[in-house]
């Protein structure tokens, strides 16, 4: 399991195929320790029908107004997309509490570079929701299962399966050994090659830390691995924060560089891209094809997480 999992953790940013090979470029010393499990080993829906709908009614449908936000199939309002804005349970996308919300989700539909942008309450909704006032330490979205992934820094990590928000739990119940850390960001490899989990890469400056995740919600710990600088145009990972990560992955495709994009932001203000194919690019954040079109409101230094979907194309991000 172990070699496995840093195989596919290493796919992330240095290779393409999968082959049992390791990018001494990305990283420095390999750390490895007993694996540590841990989870309840529910079923991993928790809204009753079928796994990775998104929308809560069973029939797969996005964008077909039965979710209650009074969508007409405009494509803003689709399931199992991760943004929360259907299938979130409750029907009028409201957050309840009467505050002010000072975090948005911008969504860049990245087929054509247009952007919706909306309060972050207003699409995590429900009582099992993050808060609006909690930082999004780091985010992913398992598109595979159609699981949004939330560690926030209240310590609490929360997780949402189709539209339906699970209990917030600590951290450290499921992720002990980055429970006390500082995340800077997390992203992923899908489970490959008939694997039954997904591989999550969590830096914490200087350091990244491997875990598998299941379906279920449980997960492993692998190891602990020291970032080293990537040579140019690649980020200098050992001196600068990666403050978030976008990954656009499709297993299917794995062999060509497309199966595997990711999207980084670091706080030396650039931003990196790299493919399945480890090709890296960079760019300053205000010339970086990610914000192609973005809002005036959205600051790319200010963003604080991120994730990505595959099949629709799209970059999600959270910040002021």
């Amino acid at each position: 399991m172990h070699r496995r999992a840093t195989v596919l953790a290493l796919c992330l940013v240095g290779c393409s195929t999968g082959e049992e090979t390791l990018s001494t470029d990305t990283f420095s010393t390999l750390d490895n320790e007993d694996a540590e499990t841990s989870g309840d080993g529910d079923s991993g829906d928790g809204d009753g029908d079928t796994v990775g709908d998104g929308d809560g009614d069973g029939d797969g449908d996005s964008g077909d107004g039965d979710s209650g936000d009074g969508d007409s199939g405009d494509g803003d309002g689709d399931s199992g997309d991760g943004d929360g804005d259907s299938g979130d349970g409750d029907g009028d996308g409201d957050s309840g509490d009467g505050d002010v919300c000072d975090r948005n989700l911008y969504v860049h539909h990245l087929d054509n570079n247009s952007w919706d942008t909306q309060p972050l309450d207003a699409v995590w909704t429900g009582p099992n929701a993050p808060p609006c006032s909690v930082e999004p330490m780091a985010t992913n979205y398992l598109e595979i299962w159609d699981q949004l992934l939330v560690w926030g820094a209240d310590g609490f990590f929360y997780r949402r399966v189709g539209g339906a928000w699970q209990p917030p739990e600590p951290i450290a119940d499921r992720w002990a050994v980055i429970a006390d850390l500082p995340l800077d960001s997390v992203h992923y490899t899908p489970p490959l090659n008939g694997s039954s989990s997904a591989v999550l890469v969590f830096t914490s400056l200087p350091t990244a830390y491997v875990y598998e995740v299941f379906e279920d919600g449980s997960s492993t710990y692998d190891q602990s691995i020291e970032m080293m600088d990537e040579p140019l145009p690649g980020p200098p990972q050992s001196s600068s924060r990666r403050n978030w990560a976008v990954v656009l992955a499709n297993a299917e495709l794995l062999g060509q560089a497309e199966w595997w994009t990711s999207w980084q932001g670091f706080d030396n203000g650039k931003v990196y891209r790299a493919d399945g194919a480890f090709i890296w690019d960079s760019w300053a954040e205000n010339q970086a094809p990610v914000f192609v079109g973005a809002p005036g409101s959205l600051d790319p230094s200010t963003i604080e997480a991120g994730w990505g979907d595959y099949d629709l194309n799209r970059a999600y991000l959270v910040g002021p």
